[in-house]
Parts: C-alpha cells; sequence; structure tokens
C-alpha cells in the first residue's frame, strides 16, 4: 500500500462510522469502474491517431479475417 493511501485510511478511521461507510463506498466504486481500467496515455493517444490518419489516407490497411487468421495459425494461436 502506498504511503498516501495509508494515511488517507489511518484519517477515515477517525469518523463516524457513517462517513467510513461512504468513504468506502467511494473507494469500491473507483476499484470497480472500467473506466479507471482503460485509460490511454498521451503517447498512446498520439499513436491512435497516427494510425486513424495513416487508414483514412491510405497509407496503411487493417488485416482482413483471413489474414488475421493465416497469423494466428501461423503462431500456433
Amino acid at each position: 500500500m502506498s504511503k498516501l493511501l495509508d494515511e488517507a485510511i489511518e484519517q477515515l478511521r477517525d469518523l463516524p462510522k457513517e462517513e467510513q461507510n461512504a468513504a468506502a463506498d467511494v473507494i469500491f466504486a473507483y476499484v470497480s469502474s472500467d473506466e479507471r481500467q482503460y485509460h490511454l496515455r498521451p503517447h498512446q493517444v498520439a499513436e491512435v491517431k497516427r494510425i486513424q490518419r495513416a487508414l483514412r489516407e491510405g497509407e496503411t490497411r487493417l488485416a482482413t479475417d483471413d489474414e488475421v487468421s493465416a497469423l494466428k495459425k501461423k503462431s500456433g494461436l
């Protein structure tokens, strides 16, 4: 556990039980949030935009289903 989280939990222990439960609800909501799991970093956003631009301009293309299947077979997947 990080030092900051440990300090926050120590402060929460001093709160009334109802407020502790409210804080726990917030933490559980954060941990279970799908959005938390899928944030891209700035360099990843830039890469996605670069690929989208290359696709629009015809500089590259997506693999077909047959090409993906052939690659999986070749790779033993």
